[in-house]
């Protein structure tokens, strides 16, 4: 399972083939976002971010008092939103994590799954940025990103900013079956919506009961 090259993500970027067509939209500056001579994609800070708030109900437990799965406002608790304009900042402080939407919205084909790696420019400062382990074939919506300030000093973000990169894979023997969709495609929504699948959860929650 080989990387895409820069030339390989315009083309499909640029296919009639609507099952091969990969959707990253709007590109601020396609000519620095995607280059012949890199493997990735540059995504951008959108204009939606988290505050990870402290706990008014003690340790995150998804079977315990003060966090119901089935009501999507108990995650609500755990973050404080902001909405920050185009020319206007935020700023990160040391040690503090922060959730932040992508300006661009994404859709994968079914042959295709994606990583997000963060820019060493941040890195070297200290700012991490993260999301889940993989983007999945078949996958829809701008993405989350998970920041957090290692370093020892404040660092201001600005919505536009070239934030992390995607790294594209072509899966191996051909397109995936089924939707492979997850919980959180087609949203832009960043805020956490449940921790286990349904029967798993309701598993874990009778042997917790009986423990």
């Amino acid at each position: 399972m080989s990387a895409l090259s820069g030339k390989l993500i315009r083309d499909r970027l640029a296919t009639d083939d609507l099952a091969k067509r990969l959707v990253i939209s709007p590109l601020l500056e396609p000519g620095e976002q995607l280059r012949d001579d890199q493997a990735s994609i540059d995504i951008r800070l959108g204009f939606e971010f988290a505050f990870a708030a402290p706990s008014s109900h003690g340790a995150i437990d998804e079977f315990g008092v003060g966090l119901d799965q089935h009501q999507p406002a108990s995650f609500q608790t755990l973050y404080r939103r902001e909405y920050v304009p185009l020319g206007k900042r935020l700023v990160i402080h040391p040690h503090q994590f922060i959730l932040a939407a992508t300006l661009e919205y994404i859709r994968l084909p079914q042959d295709i799954m994606g990583y997000v790696l963060s820019r060493s420019t941040w890195g070297r400062i200290g700012l991490i940025v993260a999301t889940a382990v993989g983007i999945q074939p078949g996958f829809a919506g701008s993405l989350t990103l998970e920041i957090r300030n290692l370093g020892e000093s404040p660092v201001a973000l600005y919505p536009g900013q070239a934030i992390a990169q995607l790294v594209f894979h072509e899966i191996s023997g051909g397109k995936v079956s089924g939707d492979g969709l997850g919980q959180y495609s087609g949203m832009t929504e960043i805020l956490p919506r449940k921790m286990s699948a349904t029967r798993t959860r309701e598993k874990l929650q009778k042997l917790t009961k009986l423990g």
